[in-house]
C-alpha cells in the first residue's frame, strides 16, 4: 500500500502556503499524482431579494468574484512554481452550500487529502470542511496546522499515534501505513487502556500487526486522571517533548442530521495542534 493520489484543498487563505509544503513533501516521498482543487463561491440570493436587485448590480458582483478568483488562481501557479510541483489544478464555481460537498467528491477518488486548520478569529466552515471530508468521502485527511510546519520542515519522519484499542484508530493506523513504514520513529501511545480493548499488554498486538508491515514502533503506556481536554494536552505534550513532526489518531463523532460532531479530544487536538495530523474514521 502506498499513497499514489493526493489531493489538496488550495482556497483564499494564507495557510495555502502552507498546505503546498505539506503536498510536495508527500508527493516527492511517495511518487504521487497530486491535484489542487479550488472552489470559487458563487453569491446567490433568495428568491424574494433578487426581484428587488437591479441585474446589473448581480451582474457587476459576478464579475468582480470572477476578478478575485482569477487573481487567486494566478496567485496560487506562482506559489507552485516556486516549489516547482506540477498538479492537477481542478476549479470549480459552486454556490456556498455545495462547497464543502464538491470537496469531499473530490476527496474521495485520493488516497490522502491534504487540508487546513481553520484559523482562529475566522468565520468560515473550516471545522466542517474537515469533518465531512472524512466522514462523508470514506478517506483519510491530513490536517496542517495554519501557523505551517515545525523548524524542521518534516512531515511523517517522527510519528506519535495515539491509540485506544477502538475502531476509529485502528482504521487510521492502517490508512497511515504508508507514513509509518517510512518513517525514522514511531511511538504509540496509549492512554488509560480500557479492559476489553487490548490483550494483556496494551498496545502489543497493535504494535506486531505493525511490526509485521515493516514499521519500526514504540509502544508507550501512560495512565492519567483527567478529562478529554487533559488528555487531548498529554497528547500535544508528548509531541513538543520528543520532536514528533505528525500525529495520527482516529476521529471520533457523530452525525445529527447533517451537523457533524467530533468528540472532546478530537476537537482540542485541532484547535491546539502544533504538527500535520492525520485522520481516519
Amino acid at each position: 500500500m502506498s499513497y499514489k493520489s493526493l489531493l489538496v484543498h488550495v482556497d483564499d487563505r494564507p495557510s495555502t502556503e502552507a498546505r503546498l509544503d505539506v503536498a510536495r513533501i508527500l508527493k516527492e516521498r511517495f511518487g504521487a499524482h497530486l491535484t489542487a482543487v479550488y472552489m470559487s463561491v458563487d453569491i446567490v440570493m433568495p428568491g424574494y431579494m433578487m426581484e428587488h436587485v437591479p441585474s446589473s448590480v448581480l451582474e457587476s458582483a459576478a464579475a468582480e468574484r470572477k476578478r478575485q478568483s482569477k487573481a487567486r488562481l494566478a496567485e496560487i501557479e506562482t506559489m507552485l512554481k516556486r516549489r516547482h510541483l506540477t498538479v492537477e489544478m481542478r476549479s470549480e464555481s459552486v454556490i456556498a452550500t455545495d462547497y464543502i460537498d464538491r470537496v469531499a467528491l473530490h476527496a474521495r477518488y485520493a488516497d490522502l487529502t491534504i487540508l487546513g486548520q481553520p484559523e482562529p478569529g475566522t468565520d468560515d466552515a473550516g471545522d466542517l470542511l474537515i469533518e465531512e471530508t472524512m466522514f462523508g468521502a470514506g478517506r483519510p485527511v491530513l490536517v496542517v496546522p495554519y501557523i505551517g510546519l515545525p523548524k524542521e520542515r518534516t512531515v511523517g519522519e517522527h510519528i506519535l499515534a495515539a491509540y485506544d484499542g477502538g475502531r476509529e484508530a485502528t482504521r487510521a493506523l492502517v490508512d497511515a501505513l504508508p507514513m509509518l513504514k517510512t518513517a525514522k520513529t514511531v511511538q504509540l501511545l496509549v492512554i488509560n487502556p480500557k479492559p476489553g480493548r487490548h490483550g494483556e499488554m496494551p498496545g502489543s498486538d497493535m504494535a506486531s500487526y505493525l511490526a509485521r508491515h515493516g514499521v519500526k514502533v514504540e509502544v508507550v503506556v501512560e495512565k492519567l486522571s483527567t478529562s478529554d481536554v487533559g488528555i487531548g494536552d498529554a497528547v500535544l505534550n508528548r509531541i513538543a517533548e520528543t520532536g514528533i513532526d505528525l500525529l495520527v489518531m482516529g476521529a471520533y463523532g457523530h452525525s445529527r442530521l447533517r451537523e457533524l460532531v467530533l468528540g472532546g479530544v478530537t476537537r482540542h487536538i485541532m484547535g491546539h495542534m502544533t504538527v500535520p495530523v492525520l485522520m481516519s474514521h
